[in-house]
């Protein structure tokens, strides 16, 4: 039996009563490594470049992992032990990671939060309306926002 939780195997490839559930179209099409190429703000307007840097993955089996990584950090020769908060805070401010599962539900996309480097955010749900145009992912970020965040399947290289 599949070790995701009950409610979480509503759509995603696993086990159900002792067979296999197949994912829908959709689900197999936000599966992959997807990388943030644009974003816009909750007034809709374009945020360039779309920093910080993000990536995420949707697995066949409704899992999901997403980092975001602030680019053009410096590198420093000072062991993080030595380094001040405020030496810190610049570092890894806007530094984040998580995981959990997801459903696809039409074009709404539910995302249970397992762990996140905010331990604040575990246990909760992101929902979000999302679409696939060609290689393209485009998810709205907030119900009422006009924010959003483009992402294109990654390629190797």
């Amino acid at each position: 039996m599949s070790s995701l939780p009950s409610q979480s195997r509503q759509k995603h490839c696993c086990e159900r009563k002792n067979r296999i559930v197949q994912p829908d179209s959709l689900n197999l099409g936000l599966v992959g490594s997807w990388e943030r190429f644009a974003a816009k703000n909750d007034e809709g307007v374009d945020v360039q470049p779309p920093e910080p840097a993000a990536f995420v993955i949707f697995s066949a089996d409704g899992y999901f992992s997403q980092i975001v990584i602030p680019t053009g950090r410096n590198k420093v020769k000072k062991p993080l032990e030595d380094m001040t908060k405020e030496e810190l805070l610049n570092r890894f401010q806007l530094l984040f990671a998580w995981r959990g599962t997801y459903t696809v539900s039409g074009n709404t996309l539910t995302r249970r939060i397992i762990s996140h480097t905010n331990p604040n955010i575990e246990g909760t749900e992101l929902v979000q309306e999302f679409r696939i145009e060609g290689d393209d992912l485009l998810i709205l970020t907030r119900p009422g926002s006009k924010a959003e965040a483009r992402f294109r399947r990654a390629q190797k290289g």
